[in-house]
């Protein structure tokens, strides 16, 4: 499965010279997640309604392109690897009209349930790991 989120970039996202802010990729990879969850069918409502959390661990950016103001980008995510306790999330921005991404990136996670430790999706939730498994072979 592959969604994709479209960014308009604001004025506030970038330096003085136009250029959208390193910083600021990170939030928009969030906004990607969390569009990605919710088309998956467990949105970050669901997962808060369950108290389990996709915590991150680890997050790797790749710039090739700078981002400028005005442009519309859209960001194309899809998962890595997957276990019972465990996910990887992969990204990729486009800014509008180009085949080339201008920014990749890799998101780590683990899941954590109501108690903040180590949660065992498939044992726990195994409706919502069907999902996973579905979302990461189609």
């Amino acid at each position: 499965m592959e969604t994709t989120t479209k960014i308009e970039v604001r004025y506030p996202d970038c330096d003085r010279m136009g250029i959208v802010h390193h910083a600021v990729y990170p939030i928009w990879y969030e906004m990607a997640r969390m569009d990605f969850f919710e088309a998956m069918g467990f949105s970050f409502a669901d997962m808060n309604a369950l108290g389990v959390n996709p915590a991150m661990v680890d997050l790797h950016l790749q710039y090739a392109a700078t981002a400028t103001y005005p442009q519309t980008l859209t960001i194309r995510t899809r998962m890595g690897e997957y276990a019972p306790k465990k996910l990887e999330l992969l990204y990729e921005t486009y800014a509008e009209g180009s085949d080339k991404p201008i920014n990749t990136c890799r998101s780590f996670h683990i899941w954590t349930g109501p108690d903040n430790r180590s949660y065992n999706m498939e044992e726990n939730l195994p409706e919502v790991y069907a999902k996973i498994k579905a979302a990461a072979g189609s």
